[in-house]
């Protein structure tokens, strides 16, 4: 017979699983600011009345391809009301360089293999943006920038943690079923994928008749927040960072030459220059690691001045990259983190000052690597002068429009994947706290906890309030 505390817990469990659990009807500030102090989307579209007003959205860990906006867009245009949605998008992939199509692989290796084998599984792996632009009756267009650079991760996600997690916890059909989807060809872009398949149906088939060895719970949430989302963040902020880094650079160029009308075209580089007042105006909406890789694009030792020559626009150019994310990161008043892990991220780049006044014999040692070159902080205090030295540029004390650059950090405190984005200098930010999914006291499901921001109507509501 169970023990009696043992039999007491089972039924406390299955009580709050199969309850109707209750969800957080309001949102709790976390601060330091407050939100009556902070700005809106909302504010943004009535401040820019005709002009167009791009978000660039970028997806986090654990995404299974492209579309991650369409969510998001449809909740702004049930709040706007005066809006249309798009029936298909316009896609730019990141196509110089390292990433140009038909070019060989970078030769990363993972337990002694090549991660890409071939020309073509790397051209399948090139990152994308997917243009899509919102047209509204009462006002300038919405264009929705959605960076996609979930593909740089499946060939090593799919070939290597997910097969060897079924040999050992048990196959989780759903991800292998992901990872074996029959090849789709890029019809509007040759070369390109849709979509690819990283492993056999027969290995499907052999992977998918392992026994399953780890408790149910256990194993799926090892297969889905482990093996499917944290592993992206140890690729993100490891030896392959540069590719990421790379690729957010060149699908920024793309973002900074496309317009509305669907044109590509270099007006950015003459706004840049010489700004006659705010041409377009730019938000960052970014889901968990997606934060990191939107401030990765900044070169923080490049000075906080506008590039007068570029010799090239070519996307794989440093200086047109550097120009670009200048550009867009200085017209960015507003930046919407969907979970974050700033706090977490922060620690695989603690460093010292530069020059340590009492040098000791051992943190002389150290200091050649003692300074962080990629701290998450570092690149969002850049972004702040950035933007503030452009706004005094071109519309010094203009009303409506934020004269420090705001962070809302969203946060289901059931979340696993999230953590509190501390204070930064001359940032304002504000914490807030809202519940996603049915909260059972004991339980919240960690996948809805982690991806419904963007669904979550409370958290659209204050970000579209005017």
């Amino acid at each position: 017979m169970p023990h009696p505390f043992q039999a007491l817990l089972v039924s406390v469990l299955a009580a709050s699983v199969l309850s109707r659990g209750c969800a957080l009807g309001k949102v709790v500030e976390g601060g330091p600011q407050q939100l009556s102090e902070m700005s809106s989307i909302g504010k943004v579209l009535q401040s820019a009345g005709s002009r167009s007003v791009h978000i660039l959205y970028v997806h986090g860990m654990d995404a299974t391809g492209p579309q991650d906006s369409l969510v998001f867009q449809k909740g702004i245009c049930e709040i706007l009301k005066d809006c249309t949605l798009p029936s298909s998008a316009q896609r730019d992939y990141a196509d110089s360089g390292i990433f140009q199509s038909g070019s060989a692989p970078p030769p990363f290796e993972y337990m002694s293999n090549p991660v890409w084998s071939n020309s073509e599984e790397w051209s399948a792996s090139a990152p994308f943006v997917d243009h899509y632009v919102i047209t509204r009756s009462h006002g300038g267009p919405i264009v929705v920038d959605e960076i996609n650079w979930w593909p740089l991760v499946f060939p090593l996600k799919c070939r290597n943690i997910i097969s060897g997690e079924a040999q050992l916890a048990g196959p989780d059909p759903s991800l292998l079923g992901l990872c074996a989807t029959p090849t789709q060809k890029d019809a509007n872009n040759p070369g390109r994928f849709d979509r690819y398949q990283w492993i056999s149906a027969q290995q499907v088939t052999t992977l998918g008749a392992m026994p399953h060895r780890g408790a149910l719970v256990n194993r799926d949430l090892k297969n889905s927040i482990l093996d499917w989302g944290v592993s992206d963040a140890f690729m993100v902020v490891g030896s392959m960072h540069t590719l990421f880094r790379e690729a957010m650079r060149q699908l920024f160029v793309k973002t900074a030459r496309f317009r509305s009308n669907g044109a590509r075209n270099s007006d950015w580089i003459q706004q840049l220059q010489n700004p006659q007042g705010i041409d377009r105006e730019f938000i960052v909406v970014s889901h968990s690691l997606g934060s990191y890789l939107v401030f990765s694009t900044l070169n923080i030792n490049q000075p906080v001045a506008a590039p007068q020559t570029l010799t090239s626009e070519s996307a794989g150019n440093p200086e047109t990259q550097d120009a670009a994310a200048q550009y867009i990161l200085e017209r960015t008043s507003l930046v919407y983190f969907f979970a974050n892990q700033v706090a977490l991220l922060e620690l695989a780049d603690v460093g010292m000052p530069t020059a340590v006044p009492t040098a000791s014999p051992q943190t002389a040692a150290i200091q050649p690597q003692a300074q962080p070159k990629t701290a998450l902080s570092r690149r969002i205090a850049h972004w702040s002068k950035l933007r503030q030295t452009f706004k005094q540029k071109v519309s010094p004390g203009e009303a409506g429009v934020p004269q420090l650059p705001e962070i809302f950090s969203w946060s289901d405190p059931s979340d696993v994947l999230t953590w509190q984005v501390p204070a930064i200098d001359n940032v304002k930010v504000d914490n807030l706290y809202v519940r996603n999914t049915w909260w059972h006291w004991l339980f919240a499901n960690p996948s809805s906890a982690h991806g419904n921001y963007a669904s979550n109507k409370e958290v659209l509501r204050i970000m579209m309030s005017p």
